[in-house]
């Protein structure tokens, strides 16, 4: 579903990614863990070209995302079509203030997959009653608590029909009492088969959710394991220092 070769990043003379090489296969949940800067969030960002990767290759589900080739009208074009197959979650939820719920829902689906409003709507209130907010359709973002307002951009993401959802520290804007409601439905979609790729600093959801746990340092992969293996004999003295610190 994903295949990512040799993805390197840099900011003039700052290498954020360094030849990162990763695949995904579909049904996978990936979750990525590391220190801040380690390049977590800029990996995910490359992926739907929020950030031009510097070098190297992205295929989602058979479709170059970094295509050189293209450029102008053609290039948005492109990456309009590869972003519909890429969801994502950011931590802050980036939902139009002045829509309701249901509008923030069907805005994407109407206007960029030229859906029938009618279809949109029926899709957005199913996924709404999926997380238990079929209630708040008609209420207006700053209504709802930091929990809602993060389920209601994860149906969003998820009315866009996408292959592949991307999680970059959905919970970390949260208060603690609210991350338990965004987690759930999180772990419902990994139950429901979505490949996933989420980055958190939740570790507990991380053992109990991935297929496989990805330790990132200094701009490159450090370790991919199983989370039994990462968490209970990590290999490479880098995770081992890290899973410490953050268990002392």
């Amino acid at each position: 579903m994903v295949k990512i070769n040799a993805l390197k990043k840099s900011y003039g003379q700052l290498e954020v990614l360094r030849s990162v090489n990763l695949d995904v296969n579909a049904g996978e949940v990936i979750v990525i863990i590391g220190p801040s800067g380690s390049g977590k969030s800029t990996l995910l960002r490359t992926m739907n070209h929020l950030e031009t990767p510097s070098g190297g290759t992205i295929i989602v589900n058979n479709t170059l995302v970094n295509d050189d080739n293209l450029s102008g009208k053609m290039l948005e074009h492109h990456l309009c079509k590869v972003r519909t197959n890429l969801g994502m979650v950011f931590q802050h939820f980036n939902l139009f203030p002045h829509m309701t719920i249901l509008e923030n829902i069907i805005e994407g689906p109407t206007i960029v997959l030229k859906q029938a409003r009618q279809e949109a709507t029926r899709r957005a209130i199913k996924l709404l009653e999926s997380v238990g907010l079929a209630d708040k359709q008609n209420a207006y973002p700053d209504m709802l608590s930091g929990g809602q307002k993060q389920r209601v951009a994860i149906v969003r993401a998820l009315a866009m029909n996408p292959a592949v959802m991307l999680f970059d520290e959905p919970t970390s804007a949260l208060d603690p009492e609210l991350v338990g409601e965004v987690l759930a439905v999180i772990e419902q979609l990994a139950r429901d088969g979505m490949t996933m790729l989420i980055v958190t600093h939740e570790m507990s959801f991380a053992q109990k959710v991935a297929d496989r746990v990805i330790f990132m340092d200094g701009g490159y992969i450090v370790e991919d394991g199983t989370p039994e293996q990462l968490f209970g004999n990590p290999q490479h003295q880098r995770t081992q220092q890290f899973l410490a610190s953050i268990h002392s």
